[in-house]
């Protein structure tokens, strides 16, 4: 059970996240997408996402394993939806922080690939990088919707603590939550005393949160309390335009520019554009450059390898015509000579 106490100073600091925080998102549908057979309502986003999953994912996915302890490094925001500045927040983690985290997943279950891999700040530069590509892959597409379910359950607390106050919030929070003044308790949790000291708490209302609320492992983070959503409408799959496909994008950038935007949703190297869209390289250098100075990819150079993603815009752009994902075949020669 976990046990949150407060006194007088911290029922009057409670509140309500002021929207969904998208890096408690991310954690928590890592969690759901490596789950078998469970929550049913996701199962149709579960298929179409792992299949766009690329390989060099898989050591995000190990620091955030479904069962026992997550980094808590990951999730450093109280109610932030921006993921620029949520990727910001990540890579401003101290080294201490991170020894403290990677120790804890070791004692787990083994040290995680990334810290025998790379240095302190390679390994977070990385973790942020990977964060922001999981992001535009699994949860871009859906992302409307998940903040609509949840500030419509922030809006309903709202309401319960404007007209009943703090005490009646807690109580009615979820049912494995019970408020005995001045002690909330959560049921079907490990054990842990949390003392919040004056600090308050923040509630955060989540889509992806299962079972039971949650919160950090240590006590000296600022404390929240991440619980799931009492109503959650199933993720559907992208709408798409009203004559199918990407044929609206197509008609504004063109045939060409239009597989060469949806070939960079998880990262690719020129040699996959070209294959993607039967061109040269030469005419995807060109492609590319105009795509870039749009805003709509950007381009890392590693050596004699490159590496182009899309953009938020690119992605909004996309995804808004319900342009079709699709996981591309082959990983850019930096992110394979990464993967495990």
């Amino acid at each position: 059970m976990l046990r949150i106490h407060f006194d007088s100073e911290d029922l009057a600091r409670t509140t309500v996240a002021p929207s969904a925080d998208v890096l408690w998102e991310i954690l928590l549908s890592l969690h759901a997408l490596q789950e078998r057979n469970e929550d049913v309502a996701l199962d149709g986003w579960r298929r179409r996402t792992r299949p766009l999953i690329p390989a060099s994912l898989r050591p995000l996915l190990e620091i955030a394993p479904p069962r026992g302890y997550s980094a808590d490094f990951l999730t450093p925001t109280r109610g932030t939806a921006d993921l620029g500045e949520g990727v910001d927040r990540i890579l401003a983690t101290t080294p201490n922080e991170l020894t403290r985290d990677f120790t804890e997943l070791a004692r787990q279950g083994g040290t995680p690939f990334i810290a025998r891999s790379l240095d302190g700040r390679e390994a977070v530069r990385r973790v942020a990088h990977d964060v922001d590509r999981f992001f535009k892959v699994a949860l871009a597409p859906y992302w409307r919707q998940i903040s609509r379910d949840i500030e419509a359950e922030r809006t309903q607390l709202v309401r319960i603590l404007a007209d009943h106050g703090v005490e009646r919030l807690l109580g009615t929070l979820h049912p494995y939550a019970r408020w005995e003044h001045p002690v909330l308790h959560v049921d079907h949790y490990v054990d842990q005393d949390v003392t919040l000291g004056g600090r308050g708490l923040v509630l955060v209302p989540s889509f992806f949160c299962r079972h039971h609320p949650i919160t950090l492992r240590d006590p000296e983070l600022p404390p929240l309390l991440v619980f799931p959503i009492g109503r959650r409408t199933w993720l559907r799959r992208p709408q798409t335009g009203e004559q199918g496909g990407t044929r609206p994008l197509e008609g504004l950038l063109g045939r060409t520019r239009t597989t060469v935007l949806k070939t960079a949703m998880t990262g690719c190297s020129t040699t996959d554009i070209a294959r993607a869209a039967g061109i040269s390289a030469a005419s995807v250098s060109h492609h590319t450059k105009v795509l870039r100075e749009a805003g709509l990819i950007t381009t890392r150079r590693d050596g004699y390898s490159v590496c182009h993603e899309i953009t938020d815009l690119g992605l909004s752009l996309l995804t808004s015509t319900g342009a079709p994902i699709r996981r591309r075949r082959t990983l850019p020669a930096e992110v394979s000579r990464q993967a495990i």
